[in-house]
């Protein structure tokens, strides 16, 4: 028989709940999945490293497991129902936990399951709060939730770095990300921290020193702004 080819410009298989959960093979003979209950310590300790430490709210929500309780429901199905269930639960649910379901913590784990490796995507609280701020009800507020993430933190334990783990749980959380219909993915960072390179070649677009960012183009009134001293990348969806 002949080899099996791919078309070039096939999409990749969809995503699915169970994959996200049971993870994919990472470089360095790690998995990257989902982050699970017993994983949420080592993950906020790895995190305080890079000088954040994962959202109380979220902690508690992968300990009880419901951290992206929306996300792996919208796996299961189309943008629109993901989009529907999750306006229902922004009106039916408080908002830390509505916040949790649609924020991604990502770990990767060595042979022995340990977290050498971890990314916390968050619903995009700054955005959120200057919406309601202008007078937006928390329901609507919470639905630019299903169009903007915010990469909150990125840490590799000192053991593990160099081994392209930083950039493989990016790419993951972007997969999950496109297949739910998400129009950016954003982030910060000090200016001391010589991350432009890396942020690049992950795909994302590095701003200027003190440059924000306006969210016109998918109609919020405002935009995320950066301090003197901080660069703000940006992952804008890819055209299909």
């Amino acid at each position: 028989m002949g080899k099996r080819t791919t078309k070039k410009g096939a999409r990749p298989a969809p995503l699915t709940a169970d994959r996200l959960r049971a993870g994919w093979p990472g470089p360095a003979d790690t998995r990257i999945r989902l982050a699970r209950a017993q994983d949420a310590e080592a993950a906020d300790t790895l995190l305080a490293t890079a000088g954040v430490g994962l959202i109380p709210a979220l902690r508690s929500a992968i300990e009880d497991g419901t951290a992206a309780s929306l996300l792996l429901e919208g796996l299961g199905g189309t943008t629109s129902t993901f989009f529907h269930t999750a306006a229902r639960a922004f009106v039916t649910q408080p908002m830390p936990e509505s916040m949790s379901g649609i924020s991604l913590p990502l770990v990767a784990v060595d042979q022995e399951d340990r977290v050498v490796g971890v990314l916390s995507d968050t619903a995009p609280g700054t955005i959120i709060n200057m919406a309601m701020e202008q007078g937006y009800e928390p329901p609507k507020a919470l639905a630019m939730g299903v169009a903007v993430a915010k990469v909150h933190g990125l840490a590799v334990a000192e053991t593990a770095r160099r081994q392209g783990l930083a950039a493989a749980l990016l790419k993951r959380a972007c997969q999950v990300y496109d297949q739910l219909g998400y129009l950016l993915i954003y982030g910060s960072y000090e200016t001391d921290r010589d991350l432009a390179a890396f942020y690049t070649r992950c795909g994302y677009t590095v701003l200027d020193a003190g440059q924000g960012v306006s969210l016109q183009r998918i109609d919020i009134p405002f935009g995320v702004h950066a301090g003197p001293h901080e660069h703000v990348f940006t992952r804008w969806r890819p055209r299909r």
